[in-house]
């Protein structure tokens, strides 16, 4: 696998797995008016009433996609009068069950952000459809749903928790988000991620476990001989020109810690090389994680989950 430069891996860390910032909007939507959405004008009826108009929250009922979308962006551009309150939850609701993906996204942000954000008792509501939207399978409403609303419930129910770990377990992007959002939970949640791990089948949450506490959970040993979750891609930069050299020095190294097969790759331009590493069994990439982190020769300078958005665009700039 080759890149065009190192700095397309860092990049890409930055927009795709790694990413601290992932878009929560749909594309954008017509500029919206501040004054009611115009009825649309039926076949039938070629004279209408002048003033025939009807609030965003029927429209977000009854209106067509376009018009939806464009009762949406009014809200999320605080460009509706009054506060956004339970009158608007039918609304809502459809767009929240619209087949349109952007509907579905920019639901779920409004939901967190309104009825969730901040609230001492949040909307169960709201929450009921934050859980539906957190299985969605898009993983821009997912991220919403969790992201803007679930993870932003205070008081947090072990039904909430429990959800939580598993979108953390199934979706990397979201894995940090949610292992931050917990941590006032995290004795209940070490709790909850006991039991999952009870089984030994279930190396998500074992990841999931080290992320939230930075500690070995219980039953490790059944985990170090199993698959991660997904390949760790391990970034090296020699600081010496002789990268030839630098990545037979790796590769002994990796040997001699206990990686039987370390498989190595070059990447980026001729003068801007680096090596990667892809580990897909546990206790190999628990091996990298702790004696080349910061190995005074051979240490990684970046590290990141193999998505497959993350692969797909490696692939793109082969």
């Amino acid at each position: 696998m080759n890149m065009r430069t190192l700095f397309s891996v860092v990049l890409l860390t930055v927009s795709v797995g790694c990413s601290e910032e992932k878009p929560t909007n749909a594309p954008a939507a017509p500029s919206p008016e501040e004054k009611p959405v115009q009825a649309p004008t039926p076949e039938n009826n070629p004279t209408p009433s002048p003033s025939a108009t009807i609030s965003v929250q029927e429209m977000l009922v009854s209106g067509p996609t376009q018009l939806k979308m464009h009762s949406l962006a009014m809200i999320s551009q605080n460009n509706v009068k009054g506060a956004i309150d339970e009158s608007y939850l039918p609304g809502l609701t459809v767009c929240a069950e619209d087949p349109n993906d952007p509907l579905r996204i920019i639901s779920a942000e409004l939901l967190g952000k309104h009825f969730i954000q901040g609230k001492e008792e949040p909307n169960p509501e709201a929450v009921a459809l934050l859980i539906k939207l957190a299985a969605d399978k898009s993983s821009h409403v997912r991220y919403n749903a969790a992201y803007q609303g679930l993870c932003q419930i205070k008081t947090k129910s072990d039904e909430i928790l429990s959800l939580l770990i598993d979108l953390a377990s199934k979706d990397k992007d979201l894995s940090g988000k949610i292992a931050e959002s917990v941590k006032p939970d995290v004795n209940r949640v070490v709790k909850i991620l006991d039991e999952k791990l009870k089984g030994g089948n279930n190396v998500a949450a074992y990841e999931v476990y080290q992320e939230l506490t930075g500690e070995e959970p219980p039953y490790s040993e059944k985990y170090l001989n199993v698959p991660s979750s997904l390949p760790r891609l391990f970034v090296f930069k020699s600081a010496e020109a002789d990268l030839a050299k630098f990545q037979s020095d790796l590769e002994k190294a990796l040997k001699a810690a206990g990686i039987d097969q370390p498989g190595l790759s070059r990447s980026g331009s001729e003068n801007n090389q680096v090596v990667l590493l892809k580990t897909y069994l546990t206790k190999d990439r628990l091996i990298v994680e702790k004696d080349f982190s910061k190995h005074p020769e051979l240490a990684f300078m970046q590290s990141m989950w193999l998505t497959p958005q993350l692969e797909n665009q490696l692939k793109s700039v082969e």
